[in-house]
């Protein structure tokens, strides 16, 4: 079987609604940090982008399109994203660039299965000179020569990129992506409900809670929290450790100790008190309006992750995406998004400009789950990428078990 075969079928296998399908009308954030990979963020309309086989790969026009998720740049009340004084506005208006922005990215492998693969996957390119896919995704692209190398000429401020990105094995220097914003996986719980503090993954399975758990239908997430609690490296490729921490998860169902695996429908769990706790994005419990509800990373560590704006290989207007990049990871720009999006933004500098802006975008500055201390980032971990095989593997097992 191919490399293409083997991503086909993985991609049916790991169909499921995507998280970000909930947050699309609550406006939810998914807070973290600047720190380095895994998947979180906004969706957006049913309809993917228009493909194309025409255009050159080094075009300097004066448009550009951007393919991204929803809920991921500031709009007006109306959720017009080109408001008068907004960010795309004010892009628009320095640079003279026109901007079609597309919120049509609603998930990776639905992306991959209907954009990337038919028409990057022969040759042809597609109309977007800017996508966002999450960081496997683009880990995947890059493996598959589907996205071109930055100019990196042309984006000075990619030198305000938080030095934690530079490091990733598969993209070293970031010279192929520029992150969006980022977030981090770890347990919510609601102490009154517990009556005690929850540190670990294995609070989750305490007899006393059985029935009342809840955990996360995103493979990477769930297993990566499960494999630290076993004290593996989940940073590096390790199917049998993958394998016990599945045999954990699947006892645990058995057991009856998981109530469900979800996406964010976990937050009105954990509202009704349906769940006392549960594996939790961080975001999702910053903007939760119910009092109490507490987030930790577990001891043994957490999860990370970010979608990441790629140029797609044959893009007509190369120079206006490296404009694009340019502007927003100029501080006070990212800011402005950072402070509507509550996302966390992997630009150097954001935390200062989020003060200057007072009010509610500096009290943002003072979240210790949007900007955690230096010993927290120590216990976040990246998910390792994973050969089409094995992802094939650890994804049915995984869907076997949650009954997606």
């Amino acid at each position: 079987m191919t490399d293409e075969e083997l991503l086909r079928q993985a991609i049916e296998m790991s169909r499921g609604l995507s998280r970000r399908r909930f947050l699309r009308n609550a406006g939810l954030g998914a807070g973290a940090f600047a720190l380095g990979p895994a998947v979180l963020a906004a969706c957006g309309d049913d309809s993917t982008s228009t493909a194309t086989d025409s255009g050159s790969s080094s075009g300097g026009g004066k448009k550009l399109t951007i393919s991204t998720w929803d809920a991921y740049i500031d709009t007006d009340s109306s959720g017009d994203p080109k408001y008068s004084g907004g960010t795309l506005d004010a892009f628009s208006k320095l640079t003279g660039i026109n901007v079609d922005y597309k919120v049509d990215y609603n998930d990776n492998d639905e992306y991959f299965n209907k954009v990337f693969s038919p028409f990057l996957g022969k040759g042809k390119t597609i109309a977007p000179d800017v996508v966002m896919p999450t960081y496997w995704m683009a880990a995947r692209l890059l493996g598959l020569e589907w996205i071109e190398e930055l100019p990196l000429d042309k984006i000075p401020n990619h030198s305000n990129l938080d030095d934690s990105y530079l490091n990733l094995s598969w993209d070293a220097g970031a010279k192929h992506q520029m992150p969006w914003q980022a977030g981090l996986t770890g347990i919510a719980y609601d102490p009154a409900l517990t009556g005690r503090e929850l540190t670990s993954f294995d609070d989750l399975l305490d007899p006393a809670f059985k029935g009342k758990i809840g955990m996360l239908t995103e493979m990477r997430d769930t297993v990566g929290l499960a494999m630290l609690s076993q004290g593996a490296d989940v940073t590096k490729s390790n199917m049998d450790a993958a394998g016990k921490a599945l045999d954990l998860i699947e006892q645990a169902k058995s057991d009856g100790q998981i109530r469900a695996f979800t996406g964010n429908e976990y937050l009105a769990s954990l509202e009704s008190g349906d769940f006392v706790a549960c594996i939790a994005w961080s975001g999702d419990i910053v903007q939760m309006t119910k009092p109490g509800i507490k987030f930790v990373i577990p001891e043994a560590g957490g999860m990370q992750w970010f979608d990441t704006m790629v140029i797609p290989k044959g893009a007509t207007n190369t120079d206006s995406a490296a404009a694009w990049m340019n502007y927003v990871y100029d501080p006070v720009n990212a800011a402005k998004i950072t402070a509507f999006v509550k996302y966390v933004s992997p630009v150097k500098g954001v935390h200062d400009e989020l003060i200057k802006l007072g009010g509610d975008a500096a009290a943002l500055a003072d979240s210790p789950i949007l900007f955690p201390d230096d010993e927290t980032k120590k216990r976040l971990n990246v998910f390792a990428e994973l050969s089409s095989k094995d992802e094939i593997a650890l994804q049915d097992r995984f869907n076997k078990i949650t009954g997606a």
